[in-house]
């Protein structure tokens, strides 16, 4: 019986133990890998939000949910209009075989302007390519109005199959429950120290069904 008798002293540092480990754990999480700073940059008014047109851009993936493109694109182009691009983000031109990409080396970053966005619009999507490195890129929000709007929260992480344009799996966005618009901005972080990633056709999903 002495094999399965533990002092009372020797339980509780274990378990102390386990909750410092649990909470490093949960500090080091995704969203607080990259701490972003928006402070210095305007948001607008809801005032100028209108109804987006819509498409189905991924049909052929057997996605048929309606979408309305990020700021700074249009259909298979990344122009990057209203964009703030530091850390060596660029907009490549040709590299999708069609329009321009936005390019995020290793210690980049690319915040969009605001977007118009209402409680039901729940997810987006991206194409992603993996240029080097398989690190993928960190997508974060900031709504304006909530604590998000001068540091970001981190939302998900998008990937590409090695070098070839692979369709993200859908990013929840995390709008808020209040009735009418809200205006949020995203940001793009790619991961890894000597890495490269690429993305265009960045939209989001107002939640309808065809």
């Amino acid at each position: 019986m002495n094999r399965f008798q533990f002092s009372r002293r020797r339980l509780s540092m274990s378990v102390c133990g386990v909750l410092t480990t649990a909470v490093a754990f949960l500090s080091a999480g995704p969203a607080q890998a990259t701490p972003l700073n928006l402070s210095g940059l305007g948001w607008g008014s809801v005032q100028s939000c209108i109804d987006p047109n819509l498409t189905q851009p991924f049909l052929s993936a057997g996605d048929g949910n309606w979408y309305t493109l990020a700021p700074g694109e249009t259909a298979g182009s990344f122009d990057g209009t209203g964009w703030t691009l530091t850390g060596g983000a660029s907009i490549d031109v040709g590299q999708n075989g069609n329009g321009s990409v936005l390019d995020l080396p290793s210690g980049s970053q690319a915040i969009s302007p605001p977007m118009c966005v209402a409680s039901d619009y729940p997810t987006a999507r991206t194409m992603v390519r993996d240029v080097v490195g398989a690190e993928g890129v960190q997508v974060s929000v900031a709504y304006a109005g909530t604590k998000t709007a001068t540091s970001a929260q981190t939302v998900g992480q998008v990937h590409g199959q090695r070098t070839n344009w692979t369709l993200s799996t859908p990013i929840n966005i995390h709008p808020g429950n209040l009735p009418g618009w809200q205006l949020v901005r995203f940001a793009l972080t790619p991961g890894g120290r000597t890495s490269d990633f690429q993305v265009y056709d960045f939209w989001v999903d107002p939640h309808m069904h065809y």
